[in-house]
């Protein structure tokens, strides 16, 4: 979307004609690349089109986010009930890694009880 942007800005400022707004002010200089205003008009409308189905795009993506539509009462309580299962999920963690270690370091001691055992032999 920036860029198609940054190309109709473009565009517009390299092949726009120079028009007298006031008879106060007269256009001193041509621009050189200008186009025809037929030429110039058309494609503007054609920018202008694209630039609205850009947008619309962009209002669809926006209403399709999640939670979008939700009350920020709603929004509140269910980020409360997810971060109550990420701290029973972060307990739950927790508790099997410490069972973990603790069969890690009775293992370590079995094994090293049957190396001990199988030197003494």
């Amino acid at each position: 979307q920036c860029e198609m942007l940054f190309s109709s800005l473009h565009y517009l400022h390299k092949r726009a004609g120079m028009v007298q707004v006031t008879s106060s002010i007269p256009v001193t200089q041509q621009n050189s690349e200008a186009e025809g205003a037929d030429a110039f008009s058309l494609r503007t409308r054609d920018i202008a089109t694209d630039i609205c189905r850009q947008a619309k795009k962009i209002d669809t993506l926006i209403e399709s986010l999640p939670g979008a539509s939700v009350a920020e009462g709603d929004q509140e309580e269910e980020f409360q009930e997810l971060n109550r299962a990420n701290e029973q999920a972060t307990a739950e963690l927790q508790q099997a890694d410490q069972q973990a270690r603790a069969l890690r370091d009775r293992l370590s001691m079995i094994l090293k009880d049957i190396a001990d055992k199988s030197g003494k032999n």
